[in-house]
């Protein structure tokens, strides 16, 4: 079902494509990677999925011959002709290709039908954090995610509070969801090889919890963990000092002399807090 190198740069030369790297593009050849990504993501034929970036279609075949229905949403408009004619030859007739760019792609009005959606993909490196977090800002149908990004991309993404790792990322990733990498994935499976390796990266998002911040205290925690980690080497007494005083950030119950990628989700929402109420 899937597609192998020789297949992969078969489509390439007869539909005259050269990777972009601007775009990210590096397409997957190895069918056993495809089927394991599938296995890990738990697709069943009950599932609605979304694939972002499915190219010339390595990964969206091996998704389609389990999922119920497939939304494949692609930038690139001179795949799309090599994608379809994968999915023909294949008489699979449950993938709708969407030209959009992933991170303007009206989901709400794509996943409408269906209630409850997976991310399955293989992201463009250039967009892969910045898309999870938008779609876990902004998307509640999609439920669960299992992608592969780039392996530094991954680590950093689900790294713990106290870890060098840390960043606003990982702290807005926990806000919405847990993370964990389930598997490594050598360079050498994609066409054309790029510089690193990829890990696939899982994620499930969270139910409510009293965690839950009103709309001020979310815009709130964020953009100060936005300001403190711009400098995340420096104490948060100087990185937040446009914000808030030695004072207030001890009121938190904080240690002036912390830096940020020590402080957890709770503590930035004490800051938050403190800083909210001394505004009255």
């Amino acid at each position: 079902m899937g597609l192998g190198r020789s297949e992969v740069l078969g489509l390439l030369e007869r539909f005259d494509l050269s990777p972009s790297r601007a775009l990210g593009q590096n397409f997957l050849c190895d069918p056993n990677t495809a089927a394991k990504i599938v296995k890990l993501a738990q697709v069943t034929s009950a599932d609605c999925v979304l694939e972002v970036g499915p190219g010339i279609g390595s990964l969206t075949v091996e998704i389609a011959s389990v999922a119920q229905l497939v939304v494949a949403v692609e930038f690139d408009q001179y795949v799309i002709r090599a994608l379809e004619e994968v999915l023909a030859q294949r008489g699979l007739s449950n993938v709708e290709v969407v030209l959009a760019d992933a991170l303007k792609a009206d989901y709400e009005r794509l996943l409408q039908d269906f209630p409850a959606w997976k991310l399955v993909a293989n992201l463009p490196y250039n967009i892969s954090a910045q898309l999870v977090l938008s779609i876990l800002e902004k998307y509640l149908m999609i439920t669960e995610m299992l992608v592969m990004v780039q392996r530094e991309v991954g680590e950093r993404m689900c790294a713990a509070p106290g870890t060098s790792n840390f960043s606003q990322v990982a702290l807005k990733l926990g806000y919405f969801a847990k993370a964990k990498v389930v598997s490594l994935v050598s360079r050498e499976v994609f066409v054309p090889k790029p510089n690193v390796d990829s890990v696939l990266l899982h994620v499930w998002r969270r139910p409510p919890t009293e965690l839950d911040l009103d709309k001020v205290t979310y815009e709130t925690v964020f953009s100060l963990s936005r300001l403190a980690f711009a400098n995340r080497r420096q104490m948060i007494r100087r990185t937040l000092a446009s914000r808030m005083s030695v004072t207030e950030i001890e009121a938190a119950g904080i240690d002036p002399a912390r830096r940020p990628e020590t402080l957890e989700l709770r503590e930035w929402t004490s800051l938050a807090g403190v800083l909210l109420k001394s505004k009255g």
